[in-house]
């Protein structure tokens, strides 16, 4: 797929041909109708860059991208479908529920292994040391980072969640600033309103750490710290016990930056009466 062709040279493309791949990987449709001219002309580059983007991933042209791409399209699955296909291939016996939470684990294990320590290191710095931090997820990484976001408001204040469908962003964006970071959740079938968000935050000078599936996601080129969990072709169902177990890492990575701090927030928060809200063992009697 082109994906991973794109995947396996990204790293040796040239500025110009990066933004090719970038823009491909969020728009492939266009690819597939469009010229290289008209290609190179949204992306703001030349024709010629786009194809010698095409013999860079070791193709023999733009012809050959476009009738890929267009093959893909004709034969792609959904998340679902992908999520069903592989769980259809482990045996339904006793040990099923075994076996899959086995593979699980073996994942995060594998993409823990690929984390680079120097970016892991300085993202909870950075969180840490963050007067806002904003977390944006919409559509499939919408649970997730409701998940972090409500995980991080435990811990520490100024704690925002972006959400679009209630939120004046414009008013948003114009309190933005550096120093404040944001984490932005974006997995295959990349959203685009999440990735022109991330652009538009990028430009006010906030920090960004991207979570997503692959090196060569849309997300890739506004991060400043850039975690890739998986591969385009992973469903993005199945890439969710990784994105937890990762966030879970992350969150406890910022808090080991000051241990004391953080354990007497979450004091305070403790401290609130909430029997109003939450049962206790009373309640059982």
């Amino acid at each position: 797929m082109y994906q991973k062709l794109i995947q396996e040279h990204f790293e040796q493309l040239s500025k110009g041909q990066k933004k090719v791949a970038s823009y491909i990987l969020e728009t492939p449709h266009d690819v597939a109708l469009k010229s290289a001219q008209e290609i190179g002309e949204a992306v703001g580059v030349s024709e010629t860059t786009v194809i010698r983007f095409c013999y860079a991933i070791k193709l023999s042209g733009y012809s050959e991208l476009q009738s890929i791409i267009r093959s893909t399209f004709m034969k792609s699955k959904s998340s679902l479908g992908t999520y069903l296909a592989t769980k259809n291939k482990i045996e339904a016996n006793g040990s099923f529920h075994e076996k899959v939470m086995q593979n699980d684990a073996m994942k995060i294990q594998e993409v823990s292994e690929l984390i680079s320590k120097d970016s892991f290191q300085e993202s909870c710095q950075s969180l840490h040391n963050a007067k806002k931090i904003y977390v944006l997820g919409l559509r499939s990484s919408f649970a997730a980072a409701q998940w972090l976001g409500f995980t991080l408001n435990l811990l520490r204040p100024d704690i925002h969640m972006i959400e679009p469908q209630s939120q004046d962003i414009i008013q948003l964006l114009s309190h933005m600033k550096k120093g404040e970071v944001l984490i932005v959740l974006s997995f295959h079938r990349y959203y685009k309103e999440t990735i022109d968000l991330t652009r538009m935050i990028k430009q006010k000078g906030v920090t960004i750490i991207g979570i997503s599936d692959a090196m060569t996601a849309p997300l890739y080129q506004y991060a400043d710290y850039y975690f890739p969990l998986g591969s385009a072709e992973t469903s993005t169902i199945d890439i969710m016990p990784i994105v937890i177990s990762f966030l879970n890492t992350l969150v406890s990575g910022m808090t080991i930056q000051a241990p004391e701090q953080y354990e007497m927030y979450k004091a305070q928060y403790d401290s609130v009466d909430s029997s109003f809200l939450f049962l206790d063992g009373d309640d059982f009697k």
